[in-house]
């Protein structure tokens, strides 16, 4: 796989990295490289941003790509996996499972069963966007946000949206349709020096369970 950034407007390069954890090792890299420049991670790309347009940006980050032993870069590795216990109570149910074509119970199981990534944290710290990994158990896809979205959506609410799964690490306003509750914490400022319960990188499944 190259490595290459390219211009993004005129004050950012982009980097294409599609694999979670391959694109947080790329992240962690360019910010240790670059401490004065904003790092941020995409969905499936690495984003670097100056303040003010620079005409050897690019260059220096493809240089610093460029020295990279890239083999072992984009070596996958060994992702933390988490089991996360939820409660399937969640009042958009229904509406997900006649979005499905499928009844509540499948979309239970196929949820269940799914394995799930962690893609990107962003919108809150710690919300992690989960997308489904390995056999592909239902079309999540066919679930859009919801057409209003809630002023109002409670910390441990199990959601799904726009093909991923997620949990609200705390209360706030929300789009996506809510599909169960868990009492994992997501999100705490004194754990640490991993506040966030979830990186980028990590698998998640989930079970049944309210502990």
């Amino acid at each position: 796989m190259d490595l290459t950034a390219r211009w993004f407007g005129d004050r950012a390069v982009l980097v294409d990295v599609q694999e979670p954890a391959q694109r947080e090792q790329v992240a962690a890299l360019l910010a240790g490289e670059f401490p004065d420049l904003q790092v941020r991670r995409g969905m499936v790309s690495v984003l670097v941003e100056v303040d003010s347009p620079e005409a050897h940006l690019l260059d220096r980050v493809n240089s610093a790509l460029a020295e990279v032993a890239v083999s072992s870069l984009l070596r996958p590795g060994s992702a933390t996996a988490h089991v996360v216990r939820a409660t399937y109570d969640g009042e958009d149910l229904e509406d997900v499972a006649q979005l499905l074509e499928a009844t509540t119970s499948a979309v239970v199981q196929a949820h269940l069963a799914q394995t799930w990534r962690v893609a990107m944290i962003g919108f809150a710290p710690g919300f992690a966007y989960l997308e489904p990994v390995g056999p592909v158990t239902m079309d999540w896809a066919r679930v859009p946000r919801r057409d209003t979205p809630r002023s109002r959506v409670p910390a441990g609410s199990l959601a799904l949206a726009a093909g991923m799964s997620a949990v609200y690490p705390a209360s706030m306003p929300g789009g996506w349709h809510l599909v169960g509750t868990t009492r994992e914490v997501m999100f705490d400022p004194e754990r640490g020096d991993r506040p966030a319960l979830l990186a980028p990188g990590d698998d998640v499944r989930f079970e049944v369970g309210d502990e």
